[in-house]
């Protein structure tokens, strides 16, 4: 909704550049600065701005991100905004609706260049791919030159938050797999996540990571920052790192086997550094990692084709290390049933010397109902078990 008009708007942005032109560059980062520029206009522009509505409407307009901003304070569940040339669409976990306002391509591309600003980046015809990060909100926006509908626009957004927890788990799996992912990681077990984008493999990761008690150190490498742990657990010992400015995943992953800890873990695996997250197991690190993959089972074969992307292996050997020290595979997967998105448990398999895999649960959908089996796991993980006192009595056995 248009409070003000677009000529006042760019009366009121032009005096703020020219008199307040340092607290305007810095609004846009500093959410001190744009209180402080909030009581300005509240002072020297009270008679046009006569309500908080309009005070408002102006700071999302010049320094804020307009409509995003507005459609972020009025449903705290939007986890997507989208803009794909022609229309705005927004998605919340469990539902996905266009935007019932006028949005136009012109208005896209100044959200986007704000980021593009707030980040040092060009967004150009010779620059047409922006990747930036703001808060919590991540950005990926392509130029029209090479989006023949209109410039597209994709943003993410993360809050601190438990989306995945013991309360709402029943709607993710059975309970009883609450048990066993609890039994997982008190045996200090490596798992790797797989899925779609989307399917909430980030928020099983930090549901995992709720078990891991203080004394266990862990060293979280992301590329953005999206799981918020430290703010998610406070009580938890946690090095959190960005893989940004030239460093990479390998470069963190390398420093992070000489800061002791004892999980490492990496947002998503997705190039050479899988080789890196191979030789940290091998060193007696442990490890929870998501990762692309159509199912639990290729989960191994991706690692191998990851590590090759940088290094010259032996296929054979790496792949065996894998079934021999990575310990589960975690698949899930989304779908809309009854108007609703809905986030589920796939499947979870053990990975066994000889490149055997044993699988452990799996949900089959029929008819937007679901149907569950679960096996015995293996010999090896009772021994694991054993060995770290932990008092789990099994999964029930359901074929």
């Amino acid at each position: 909704m248009v409070l003000i008009s677009d000529a006042i708007l760019e009366d009121i942005k032009k005096d703020l550049k020219e008199n307040h032109s340092e607290l305007y560059l810095n609004a846009f980062l500093n959410l001190n600065a744009r209180h402080e520029l909030r009581e300005i206009l509240r002072k020297e522009h009270k008679t046009l701005l006569n309500t908080e509505e309009k005070v408002d409407y102006v700071i999302q307009e010049t320094v804020g991100l307009g409509v995003i901003d507005e459609i972020l304070n009025k449903n705290p569940n939007v986890t997507d905004i989208s803009f794909n040339g022609t229309q705005l669409i927004i998605e919340t976990p469990e539902d996905k609706f266009p935007y019932s306002g006028q949005v136009d391509e012109n208005y896209i591309i100044k959200i986007i260049q704000k980021f593009a600003n707030a980040v040092g980046k060009e967004f150009t015809p010779k620059s047409p791919i922006l990747d930036a990060a703001f808060g919590n909100l991540r950005l990926n926006a392509v130029h029209k030159v090479n989006s023949p509908y209109g410039t597209s626009m994709a943003i993410r957004v993360t809050r601190p938050r438990l989306a995945l927890n013991e309360e709402n788990f029943v709607n993710f799996a059975p309970r009883y797999m609450f048990d066993f992912f609890k039994a997982a990681i008190e045996s200090k077990s490596n798992i790797v996540i797989s899925g779609e984008t989307g399917t909430g493999k980030t928020e099983l990761q930090k549901f995992l990571v709720s078990f891991i008690p203080f004394e266990q150190k862990i060293d979280l490498i992301e590329d953005t920052l999206e799981s918020h742990m430290k703010e998610l657990f406070p009580d938890k010992d946690i090095t959190s790192w960005l893989a940004t400015g030239g460093v990479t995943f390998t470069d963190l992953i390398r420093a992070a086997l000489r800061n002791n800890p004892t999980w490492i873990l990496v947002s998503e695996t997705r190039g050479k550094e899988a080789y890196e997250m191979i030789q940290a197991v091998l060193t007696g690190h442990k490890i929870i990692t998501t990762v692309h993959a159509v199912n639990a089972a290729a989960i191994p074969s991706r690692f191998v084709n990851m590590a090759k992307m940088g290094y010259q292996v032996d296929e054979k050997s790496l792949k065996e290390d894998i079934y021999r020290y990575f310990q589960f595979g975690v698949h899930i997967k989304k779908k809309r049933i009854n108007g609703k998105m809905v986030r589920y448990l796939s499947e979870v398999v053990e990975y066994l010397e000889g490149g055997k895999i044993n699988k452990i649960f799996e949900a089959q959908e029929i008819n937007d109902e679901f149907i569950y089996k679960s096996y015995d796991y293996s010999e090896g993980f009772a021994k694991r078990l054993l060995e770290h006192g932990s008092k789990y009595q099994g999964i029930p056995k359901m074929e």
